[in-house]
């Protein structure tokens, strides 16, 4: 006797054609999850002006403010943000943020990078913080 595990060729089909309508749906709903998705979470989470710079938590970036200009010794970047957070918990996010993005720590709180020095100044009043951050070429050393 013969035992055959083959299903029938309508059963297939008809599991076929519900996967591919499961499937179908599933892009539909991730396509318009984007689509209609907070500006927040598609806006970048970096300054426009420091493009691999991120943005702290709590912030955004108000470009007006900004000011890019390129030097014969290298480029003269402000870039500001301001929002509802609290000034200590910014520049701990920045102590971690920046090393692994090549900054390192230097004099006064500021931090250097490829003939870099990036600085930046917290203002509070109230609840609201601003925050500017200053990119400019590092001054020569003495005698080099």
């Amino acid at each position: 006797m013969l035992k055959f595990n083959a299903k029938p060729a309508f059963l297939s089909c008809r599991i076929a054609s519900q996967a591919a309508k499961i499937g179908s749906m599933l892009a539909i709903l991730v396509v318009s999850g984007l689509l209609f998705a907070p500006i927040q979470l598609v806006a970048s989470e970096f300054f426009a002006s420091i493009d691999d710079l991120p943005l702290a938590p709590g912030l955004a970036e108000v470009v007006e403010d900004g000011v890019t200009f390129d030097s014969p010794t290298g480029r003269i970047v402000m870039a500001v943000a301001t929002g509802k957070a609290n000034p200590e918990a910014i520049r701990a996010f920045y102590r971690k943020a920046l090393p692994p993005l090549g900054w390192s720590m230097a004099r006064g709180g500021n931090y250097s990078r490829d003939g870099e020095v990036l600085n930046f100044e917290l203002k509070a009043r109230g609840s609201v913080v601003r925050l500017e951050i200053r990119v400019v070429p590092a001054q020569p050393k003495a005698g080099g």
